[in-house]
């Protein structure tokens, strides 16, 4: 778990850049990311889930655009490391929370759900 958005869509390789960003830039490639103070961790966490074949969750907030992916890519194979799930929490405004179920007999081992809270959804009205 860490607060920050390590921004893992930085690290992707340029085909899945181009899947992701291809819509909303057109045929032009995404600006290059210039160096920053996560570039050892992430290279560290990709070359532990080159060997690591169990799921690994990893939680943060910072930006709070509430998601659930598989966000980082293999360097060997350039797809997605399917035993890698990130899970953005809610944050102000959206303030809701994630539920997290472990199940140690399920091969995903984790699941996360997004839950509303009603009384902070942004169209609630009172009776």
């Amino acid at each position: 778990m860490t607060q920050a958005n390590v921004g893992f869509e930085n690290y992707w390789p340029p085909i899945a850049k181009g899947r992701y960003f291809g819509p909303f830039l057109g045929r032009s490639n995404p600006p290059s990311v210039p160096s920053n103070a996560f570039d050892d961790y992430v290279i560290a966490l990709e070359d532990e889930l080159e060997v690591y074949d169990k799921p690994v969750a990893f939680l943060h907030g910072d930006t709070h655009l509430h998601r659930i992916d598989k966000p980082l890519y293999s360097k060997k194979t350039n797809r997605m490391f399917e035993n890698f799930i990130r899970v953005e929490t809610f944050g102000n405004p959206d303030t809701h929370w994630v539920r997290v179920t472990v199940d140690s007999s399920d091969p995903q081992v984790f699941t996360f759900k997004g839950e509303i809270v009603p009384e902070n959804v942004s169209n609630h009205q009172t009776k």
